[in-house]
């Protein structure tokens, strides 16, 4: 008998395996397989097993977090898509707008150029002095040695201011006749000269329509000049350029 405090040594036992052919022709094989060696093999399959499951969940799962990033990336392209196309719709829309907008201010800018020209035009005296028919002397075209043309009026007519202005002096007396002068504020001044005594002050506003003089019968002459720029023009010149 063998002493209880020795060790036992474990029995290395041995498994045979036989390959049995299906005819009677060959010959029986047997091999012999260690027990240690099949655990170590089923071990081995079992982890190849395990590592090919958790492969297997990590590549599901990342799979899945793909397909999510995708989803969402899918809805961003989308409202991406959807943003761009409102910004090209909004931006199409603005410079519809803003073409718009340009043409109605080049049309203000036009018409207040229109306007402005119109406005200096109404203050260049290059009206006709005389709401009526009349006649100049072609003989008698200086006065002082200044360019003068001397008008002679019916009855009934009235002398009138060329163009807008203010009334900067009037000058003379009922028996050396009166001088009425009208600043236009742009150098231009005019000068109207008749005996009778003038319906407008000093300081007024003139327009075309303003009656500077009343022609009657003794005082139908009426003597007109215009000063551009502080030295005398023709008169009937600028009338003439003027229509």
């Amino acid at each position: 008998m063998e002493d209880k405090g020795e060790v036992k040594k474990k029995r290395n036992v041995k498994y045979n395996v036989l390959i049995v052919p299906d005819t009677g022709t060959e010959t029986v094989r047997q091999f012999s397989v260690n027990v240690q060696v099949i655990k170590t093999f089923v071990a081995g399959i079992a982890l190849l097993m395990i590592a090919a499951l958790l492969y297997c969940v990590i590549l599901t799962r990342e799979l899945n977090e793909s397909k999510n990033n995708i989803l969402v990336l899918e809805v961003q392209v989308s409202d991406l898509t959807r943003q761009n196309e409102w910004l090209i719709t909004q931006k199409a829309e603005q410079k519809e707008e803003l073409t718009k907008v340009s043409a109605a201010l080049d049309d203000k800018v036009a018409q207040e150029k229109k306007r402005d020209e119109e406005i200096a035009k109404s203050f260049i005296p290059s009206g006709f002095p005389l709401t009526g028919k009349a006649s100049y002397n072609e003989s008698e075209k200086e006065l002082e040695g200044n360019p003068v043309t001397w008008f002679e009026a019916e009855q009934g007519t009235s002398v009138i201011a060329t163009a807008k202005g203010t009334v900067s002096s009037i000058a003379g007396s009922d028996t050396t006749g009166y001088i009425v002068m009208v600043d236009h504020g742009n150098g231009y001044f005019t000068v109207y000269r008749n005996s009778a005594k003038p319906e407008v002050k000093e300081g007024d506003d003139v327009t075309t329509d303003t009656e500077l003089f009343k022609i009657e019968q003794w005082n139908g002459k009426l003597g007109y000049q215009i000063i551009e720029n502080e030295s005398y023009i023709d008169p009937l010149s600028l009338m003439e350029i003027n229509g």
